[in-house]
């Protein structure tokens, strides 16, 4: 709700959060396909963390995405889209919702 929905929607949820990003783009994020990754936005709630990452798609060919594929220490991943049509077409680019235990600069590795 916090990415896509009218402001005046959003409810207020005490205890969560948004923390800041601390890294604006990401190479070699997934494994094995030629997508850009940019982080859009963070929160905490209580020990864990939520990061959603915008994912898109620079080949001509649609992808199955596979969410054990994303780089980093992740409690859980979720696709808001399992797969990603070809570049340019209206399917090429979903967003990767990730769960830590740390913020997400820390949590990344590669």
């Amino acid at each position: 709700q916090q990415l896509y929905a009218p402001e005046r929607l959003i409810p207020s949820h005490p205890g969560i959060f948004r923390t800041p990003l601390r890294v604006k783009s990401l190479t070699a994020f997934y494994r094995g396909g030629e997508l850009t990754s940019i982080p859009l936005a963070s929160w905490k709630g209580g020990d864990k963390y939520v990061t959603a990452v915008k994912i898109q798609n620079h080949t001509p060919v649609s992808l199955a995405l596979d969410p054990r594929l994303f780089r980093g220490q992740w409690r859980s991943r979720t696709l808001q889209h399992p797969s990603l049509g070809p570049h340019h077409s209206e399917q090429d680019t979903t967003t990767v919702y990730l769960i830590s235990d740390r913020p997400f600069h820390e949590s990344l590795w590669f």
